[in-house]
């Protein structure tokens, strides 16, 4: 944990592909415990930052401290070797839209294979983990079951579980639901809003806005590559005070 009290601090973060500038000095901390929701329109940055927040991005210049690992970018500064990206990942869970889950492996499997791997687990170890964390997110008969044969938001919920069993510092979601139908995205933000309840913290990208709105202890909107505006779920969502964030809430109401 950082002196200020915060897990995460992202300063300045700039990100640009060729001559499209993404990011535009984006900063963001993250105290222990918070769940930190970031909204707004697709190409407004918010999947590329939380991206950058595990160097699978990396930013051209600005700082990131997630726990006691430290980063700094920019023009003279080294570039940091595996070793340091393996360790912040390992403290770092990520869950994507989509799964990317092994094919060939069971399900248990799939969750074991980072504790073992990585982290030089014993597999009966691993294998107690991981079936606690199936239970945990509502799949505990599905262990020895195969990908193909499970639903969309199972397979989502498997991710998670996988993310968890590295035993992470933060947990990342970008758009979690958003490649699953309509009816199963309940139960994937139902394991979402139980790691809240129990403290995880958690960076999420979403378009869930009555969700954000109940499960965030702060809610950040980005537009045009910065952070236009951050505040508590009742200061942005519910009572929003820039234009252009009240006009991105809008095309919510009238879909609802």
């Amino acid at each position: 944990m950082n002196a200020n009290g915060a897990t995460l601090v992202a300063s300045n973060i700039h990100k640009a592909f060729g001559d499209h500038e993404v990011l535009k000095g984006v900063s963001l901390s993250v105290a222990r415990g918070e769940v930190v929701t970031l909204i707004g329109a697709s190409g407004s940055g918010k999947s590329t930052f939380l991206r950058c927040l595990n160097l699978l991005e990396m930013p051209q210049q600005g700082e990131l401290a997630i726990g006691t690992h430290k980063f700094t970018f920019g023009k003279g500064m080294r570039a940091a070797n595996d070793a340091k990206l393996a360790l912040l990942r390992r403290s770092v869970g990520m869950v994507f839209q989509h799964f990317n889950l092994f094919p060939h492996m069971s399900v248990l499997s799939n969750i074991t294979e980072g504790p073992v791997q990585v982290k030089g687990m014993a597999q009966s170890e691993a294998n107690e983990l991981g079936r606690d964390l199936l239970a945990k997110v509502g799949l505990a008969d599905k262990a020895d079951t195969y990908p193909s044969r499970l639903s969309g938001g199972q397979k989502q919920r498997v991710a998670i579980a996988r993310a968890l069993a590295m035993k992470p510092d933060v947990m990342l979601f970008d758009e979690p639901t958003s490649a699953l139908d309509p009816e199963l995205v309940g139960e994937v933000l139902s394991v979402i809003r139980g790691l809240a309840a129990e403290g995880m913290t958690m960076v999420l990208v979403t378009h869930e806005m009555a969700f954000a709105a109940d499960v965030s202890t702060r809610v950040g909107f980005m537009n045009a590559g910065v952070m236009a505006e951050i505040g508590t779920p009742e200061e942005t969502i519910r009572q929003p005070r820039s234009e252009r964030l009240k006009a991105f809430l809008s095309r919510f109401h009238e879909a609802s």
